[in-house]
């Protein structure tokens, strides 16, 4: 059965609203998507159909246009370079500046789209974003799942970390990530578990930057047991 996508309007971002699968149980959260460096908003749409189709879904679309370089179609919520040492430098003004963008857009997109509780998917640069939104700017969420994202100092420099107890944290990385290194998500893994109360799901295996099947597979059980906690409220 196809998903009838809308356009989200009147906020400063872009995004999709896919509305849940009528013939299928909803979920009761609404799902954000947040992509990675250089995709776009659709990027991650199919992840919802896969997780779960009875989620009500917002994938929103990050600021910048990086066709001019080099990368048409590409999108970035902030600038980043590589340095003299091969390492990935990130805009951190940028950054500050779209976490807080998020934070005004993310409540108003659910919102538009018809729903309540929220729960932020993001991928990479996005994931990053996700923990901003969690820890700093405290939008209120189910659940996080951050999938091959980066300890960021810019957000992890408060300890203890302020993350709700009935917030669960989904985290992933690949071994074999020759972007963002795993050693990355080991640090955030940690920070998560020696710094918050926060129930913390990990899922490492071996692929590279991406979203593999262990990952997806863990995704498919913390969304249901994220929809069981929700329907016991």
């Amino acid at each position: 059965m196809q998903h009838t996508h809308e356009r989200l309007e009147g906020l400063s971002l872009d995004g999709i609203i896919a509305p849940p699968r009528a013939d299928v149980p909803q979920h009761p959260c609404t799902l954000v998507l947040l992509h990675g460096y250089g995709a776009h908003a659709g990027d991650l749409l199919g992840l919802r159909d896969d997780i779960d189709p009875g989620l009500r879904c917002v994938a929103l679309q990050a600021p910048h246009d990086l066709g001019p370089m080099g990368m048409p179609g590409g999108r970035a919520w902030f600038h980043l370079q590589v340095t003299m040492d091969g390492d990935i430098a990130y805009d951190s003004a940028g950054a500050l500046a779209a976490k807080e963008q998020l934070a005004q857009v993310v409540p108003a997109a659910v919102s538009q789209a018809g729903g309540d509780r929220t729960i932020v998917l993001g991928f990479s640069q996005g994931a990053m974003l996700g923990h901003g939104l969690l820890l700093k700017s405290h939008v209120e969420m189910a659940g996080l799942a951050a999938c091959s994202g980066r300890l960021v100092p810019e957000i992890f420099d408060d300890h203890p970390l302020n993350v709700p107890a009935d917030c669960p944290v989904f985290l992933s990385h690949g071994t074999h990530d020759d972007v963002i290194p795993v050693a990355s998500g080991h640090a955030i893994r940690d920070a998560y578990a020696e710094h918050s109360s926060a129930a913390i799901t990990w899922i490492e295996e071996p692929v590279g930057h991406g979203i593999g099947p262990a990952c997806l597979d863990g995704l498919k059980v913390w969304f249901r047991e994220l929809a069981r906690l929700e329907d016991n409220r």
